[in-house]
């Protein structure tokens, strides 16, 4: 009878101490996948066994992190918390990582120092911790500065030929491919830009040590590119340096770098060349939203049409990129709000829409720009331009001017443009024409007295624009008081 009572019990034992030996050889087999980087494998097997054993620190850590590193961070953060309230180490340096990752870029200071404070007193190495604390500073900081940018469409490409979808107006210049405008197979991942005069380049090019810097060269009287300029300190630096764009000042140069101040690979830089002492000014980076916790760059404005393109691989397949088109700010306008939440979704451009201006009618400028290089001029209505007043008037005729001095300005900017085009159009028949001329001094002597009418012609319609812009602001609010007087 005895041996009957026995017979079960010794088979449930048995099967107990099999069932626990399978499962710590899953735990195991977990812990493999873990270091391996196979989060996704041991996710289930560490979810399995935080089920029966919830109160153990190193499966919340374990199962944490693989929550995290597939993607779930919102379920991630209850499994860190517990693991860095027992002090499990790198809990700390998780929890960090994915506040900075949704924005909470204060969360993850506090995160960080106690990573760096536990490290410290194991006396490990701190420097990773430290460039996470700095980064999240910088961060920190520009959230607290984040533009209100109006941002009116965005458009996600390929990759490799993502600026052929920049509609520059031809006074703003062009963009083109590296490989194909040198001719090369040397496979550069960058752009070159050229000026509207045709005379001058920028563009980032691979170095020695197989980085980008960013080069420039000026055309010669026989039509060929002289020498390659390098862009010297503190443009070029030991990071890399890529896609260029220069405004029409000729001065004021945008450009992407992988330097320190950068957030996270590429970020948007804006520098100006002194005049005077030939130097560049120290690169401001741009801040959010045009910079992202990931690759941003390629920043180009149409001045013409006060508009500008940036692109970004944030939350993009590999082979994708977003472009966003924006109007830019005449002053920068720092958001002001007080809203951290609204600060977090403006900087992340979580909805374009959100950006906009409450009443604001953006499809005409739309229309505008992508009717660029899809319809020749001959195509298009006599007067169609696109005049930005300020973020909310944009004129499209004459007729929308109230202020005749403004519409004067106006019309003598678009009539200087137009002899500066004619000009330059003259200008490369004779640079043309000097090649196989016997007479190069008489053409040349030609050519150098155009150069030096167009260095005169050059900035006159981008002065008279803000004068006209000016002139009309001062008279619609004259006009706006003399009807509230009334």
């Amino acid at each position: 009878m005895r041996l009957n009572i026995l017979k079960p019990l010794v088979i449930l034992i048995i099967a107990l101490g099999w069932s626990l030996s399978l499962c710590g050889q899953n735990l195991e087999r977990a812990k493999e996948l873990y270091k391996a980087g196979k989060f996704a494998e041991a996710k289930p097997i560490f979810k399995e066994n935080i089920r029966k054993n919830p109160s153990n620190s190193s499966l919340n850590q374990w199962y944490g992190v693989c929550l995290f590193e597939t993607g779930d961070y919102k379920d991630s953060e209850k499994y860190l918390k517990y693991a860095a309230s027992r002090n499990i180490l790198e809990s700390f340096r998780y929890l960090g990582d994915l506040y900075y990752r949704e924005y909470r870029f204060e969360e993850a200071l506090e995160q960080y120092n106690k990573y760096l404070e536990h490290l410290m007193k194991k006396k490990m190495n701190t420097v990773e911790a430290d460039m996470r604390i700095k980064n999240a500073e910088r961060a920190a900081q520009m959230l607290r500065r984040v533009e209100e940018v109006q941002i009116i469409d965005s458009l996600i490409v390929d990759k490799a030929d993502f600026f052929k979808h920049y509609k520059l107006s031809p006074e703003s210049g062009t963009l083109h491919d590296y490989n194909t405008f040198f001719n090369t197979s040397s496979k550069n991942n960058s752009t070159v830009y050229q000026n509207q005069r045709g005379d001058k380049i920028v563009y980032g090019a691979k170095t020695a040590k197989s980085g980008y810097d960013i080069m420039t060269r000026s055309r010669l009287i026989d039509d060929n590119w002289g020498e390659e300029v390098v862009l010297p300190a503190p443009v070029n630096s030991s990071a890399n340096q890529n896609y260029p764009y220069l405004l029409s000042d000729g001065t004021t140069l945008y450009f992407a770098s992988t330097g320190e101040e950068s957030l996270g690979g590429y970020d948007i830089f804006v520098t100006r060349l002194n005049l005077n002492s030939g130097n560049y000014l120290v690169p401001e980076n741009i801040g959010m939203p045009f910079n992202s916790l990931y690759n941003d760059y390629m920043l180009a404005i149409d001045e013409l049409n006060n508009v500008g393109w940036f692109v970004s691989d944030r939350f993009q397949p590999e082979d994708k990129l977003v472009i966003y088109l924006f109007i830019p700010n005449i002053e920068k306008k720092i958001y002001r709000g007080g809203d951290e939440t609204r600060a977090r979704s403006l900087a992340r451009i979580d909805a374009i829409k959100d950006s906009w201006v409450k009443g604001a009618n953006y499809k005409p400028i739309l229309e505008k720009i992508y009717r660029i290089g899809n319809v020749g001029e001959e195509n298009m209505q006599k007067g169609d331009f696109m005049f930005p007043v300020n973020n909310r008037i944009t004129y499209t005729t004459l007729e929308d001017f109230d202020s005749k001095e403004a519409r004067n300005l106006f019309i003598k900017a678009q009539d200087i443009r137009k002899l500066i085009r004619e000009t330059e159009d003259k200008l490369q028949q004779l640079r043309k024409e000097y090649a196989s001329a016997q007479d190069k001094k008489g053409i040349g002597q030609q050519i150098l007295k155009l150069e030096q009418s167009l260095l005169n012609l050059y900035g006159q319609p981008e002065e008279l624009d803000a004068r006209s812009r000016a002139e009309e602001i001062a008279y619609l609010i004259k006009l706006q008081n003399q009807k509230k007087n009334k």
